[in-house]
This record gives C-alpha cells, structure tokens and sequence, in this order.
C-alpha cells in the first residue's frame, strides 16, 4: 500500500531546519530556507526590521558577525494554524544565546510558511522577547507540568 506524505509535516521540516541552520550559524543555509519574494519581511526580537531577501540577509549576517544570533533555538510551545498553502507557527522559545553563562532569552515568536513550487518557505517571522514576568510565568507552568499556555 502506497504512504502519503503529509503535507503539513514537510512545514514542520523548514522550521525544524530553520533551527538547525541558526544553532550552526550558517546564514547560506538559513536563507535557502527564505521565499524568494521581495516581501518576505522579519522582525527581530532586538526590534529591527528586514524588508526584503537582500536585507533579511544583510541583517542576520549583521546578527551572526556580532554573536548576537543564538547558539541554539529550544520550542518550548508549538500552536501551528494551517489552511491549504499556508502555515503559521506561534512558537514560545528560549534563545541560548553564544556565551554559555549567559542565561536564555525567552521570546515569542512567529513563523509564516507558504506552499511554492512543491516546497514550504519562510514568508515572515516575527520574533518579540516576553517581558520578565511573562516569561517567569511561562517557565514557572511549564515546571508544574501545566504547560506553557495553560
């Protein structure tokens, strides 16, 4: 009998890949990640905004030159929305950050995939760090077994 492919797991690859390629530091392999479209757009937890493939680019190189990209990227709370050709992942994460005394930053963020030419890409991400309270509040449920947005 014939195994179908899920369509919504190959998403769940380019995000999976996106952490994968940030934790290696490798800005090539992260934009091959990225549509090819000139309104592909991220904001960073920082606050700066990329409009644009040139300038995610520029930007994340920027990130990466100053360390500043994390070491690691853990998803701590998946809420994924899909309809046909579109996914989007509300994602509650700890950014370990280079320097391994450094304590994680807690960030939300989103991921916008699109379905092009048989492939899931990256449209926007949209990164925001939680404020102090909000993230001990997360890290405080997420011990007692509640879950992250309990």
């Amino acid at each position: 009998m014939p195994r179908f492919a899920r369509l919504f797991e190959a998403a769940a690859d380019t995000l999976n890949a996106y952490y994968q390629t940030v934790a290696e530091n490798d800005i090539d392999g992260l934009m091959a990640l990225w549509i090819d479209e000139d309104f592909a757009s991220f904001i960073d937890a920082s606050g700066s905004h990329w409009h644009g493939i040139d300038s995610i680019r520029a930007g994340l190189a920027q990130l990466a030159a100053g360390q500043a990209l994390p070491a690691a990227v853990e998803p701590l709370d998946v809420r994924v929305y899909d309809s046909l050709g579109t996914v989007v992942y509300a994602v509650a994460e700890a950014h370990r950050l280079r320097d391994p005394l450094a304590p994680p930053r807690m960030v939300y963020t989103t991921y916008v995939m699109v379905h092009e030419r048989g492939e899931w890409r990256i449209a926007h991400v949209h990164a925001s760090t939680m404020p102090n309270e909000t993230a001990n509040e997360f890290v405080a449920k997420m011990r007692q077994g509640q879950g992250a947005l309990h």
